[in-house]
Parts: structure tokens; sequence; C-alpha cells
């Protein structure tokens, strides 16, 4: 224990002589909805924010259709001593992939109102505590790059075919820079297989649908209509998401995109990566389960 204690001294000492000198507050936000994961997803990410070396507020929205948020879901939150808000959501998770997303973003869009630096932490992401020093630096908006785990789901795919697939580089989502360090670009995940990542220059249409929430970083301030220096490539919060609009990602939130501040050595640095693990979504699995008897099992290695 003494020597767990002198390395977080020295590393407390490190901090404060090359470290953010006054951290702003971080609000983690992560949307969530009860299944058969949810806990095991939830458990590890309040783990990584406990290492986390700022102020944070953990924001947990859940989808919540019957009105009551899940008790298992506060039980959790309460014991983990980080600082929370927990808040029920009226609508329900959508089963298809494309609808969650949307449902998603409008759950996200709860934390925009507080004051602070706000990270898009989903629950089943893995986080490296790099992304929130790079938070930190964010003016108004930032983005960083994103790998992409992913897998084609072709169980019945032949050898060579998963050779071929094993070989495909792995998909990236993140801002794409000049030698200048300037923004040019994104690179975006494409769906398709063996094609990893597409870049989209800055003057082409992008496919906004295909950018992911976990990849930006937000000044909360950026959105308040008497926000002192707010910019002008920044569009109304109240006025986002009527007649229609499909809110998909933060670049919705700005009249241009070229603004955006490339973190992670301009997005050379993959700094999380999104994990889609998930149970069927009809499974079930008793919350609190605990095995009173266990079955030893001896694997015998010849």
């Amino acid at each position: 224990m003494r020597a767990h204690w002198i390395i977080e001294r020295v590393q407390r000492e490190q901090r404060l002589q090359y470290g953010v000198r006054t951290p702003r507050r971080l609000i983690v936000v992560t949307p969530t909805y009860v299944r058969t994961f949810q806990a095991l997803h939830l458990t590890s990410l309040l783990h990584t924010l406990l290492l986390v070396p700022y102020p944070l507020t953990w924001l947990v929205i859940e989808a919540a259709p019957a009105g009551d948020s899940s008790n298992d879901t506060t039980t959790l939150l309460a014991r983990s001593g980080l600082p929370f808000l927990h808040i029920s959501f009226p609508d329900p998770m959508p089963d298809n992939w494309a609808d969650r997303r949307l449902t998603e973003a409008r759950m996200r869009l709860r934390a925009l109102r507080m004051d602070g630096v706000v990270v898009f932490a989903d629950d089943s992401n893995v986080h490296s505590m790099e992304l929130f020093d790079e938070a930190q630096k964010v003016k108004w908006v930032g983005a960083v790059s994103v790998g992409i785990l992913a897998h084609s789901g072709r169980s019945g795919a032949g050898e060579s075919e998963l050779s071929e697939e094993a070989k495909s580089p792995v998909p990236i989502q993140g801002p794409a820079c000049n030698s200048s360090g300037d923004l040019v670009g994104w690179h975006i995940y494409n769906p398709l297989p063996h094609t990893g990542a597409t870049f989209v220059g800055a003057a082409k249409t992008m496919l906004r649908a295909k950018m992911e929430w976990a990849g930006f970083v937000l000044n909360s301030r950026l959105l308040w209509r008497e926000a002192e220096g707010k910019p002008e490539w920044v569009r109304d919060l109240d006025a986002i998401g009527k007649v229609g609009e499909q809110i998909e990602n933060p670049l919705v939130l700005l009249k241009d995109a070229s603004f955006v501040e490339p973190l992670g050595n301009c997005g050379k640095k993959v700094l999380l990566w999104w994990l889609r693990i998930e149970a069927r979504h009809d499974s079930k699995f008793p919350p609190g389960l605990v095995y009173e008897t266990f079955v030893l099992i001896i694997v015998v290695l010849v």
C-alpha cells in the first residue's frame, strides 16, 4: 500500500507542475437503458471515471418509459462514490440500431444545459485517461479519434474470408489534419467490408450519420444564449431538432464544422474505442443474481 501511496503522490506532484493548473469540471454524459449487460458496462465505466484526476459530474440518462429509473442503476451509481445525476428519459429505447442512435442523441442533449466540459462517454466504450486530459484543452468544441471495434457478423464466413477480414485496417473516426495542424477533413467509419475508414474532405458533403457522439468534446457554454464570447458559427439549441430535423451528432449543432478543434495530436492518437457488445435484446438476466453454490471445474492440460 505504501508503494501505491508513493506513486499517487508523485503523479499528483507531476500534475501540479506540468498539468492543468485550473481544471474545469467535466460533465460525463452516459445514455443507458435496462438490458442484460447494463450493469457490466456501467461498472466498467465507473471504474474508469474513478481514475480521472479532474472534478467531474457523471450524468446518467436512463430510458424509462414507465416514468421511474431502474432501482438497480440508482444503487450502482450511489455505491460508485462519484458525483452523479440520474435522470429519467420518457421514451423507450428502440431495438433497431438506427432508431436507437437517434434516441440516444436526444438523451445526450439534456447535458448541454449544465456548466462544464461535456464528454460523451457511452457505457460500453473503452476510454483512455488521455481523453480526459485532452478535454481540458477544448475552447469550444473538439474532436478525437475513435477506434471502431466492429465485426462483419458473418458467422458462416469461410477461412479465406476471415483471413482477409483480419488483414483489413481498423476503422477510425476522427479529424484529419494537414502538415500545419489545421483541420482539413474527417475519417469516417465505412461499414462496407474491408474498407476501414473513409476520408471526407472539408469541401465535400459529409455523411453525418456515420459520426459517433463519443468522438466529440464540447464546452457546454457553446450553446448558452448569453455566454460571453459565444461564437457566431453555433446554432440556437432551442431551434435544433424542430421541423423533423434529425439530431445525429454534435456537428448538427454547428453552422460551420471547420471550427472544430482536433485533439489527440491532431487525431493521430486513438483516445477511445467504440465497442458494441450486447446480448440479444430479448435476453433476460436477473439483476443482483448471486450463486450460492459453485461447481469446481478442473482442466487437465496434456
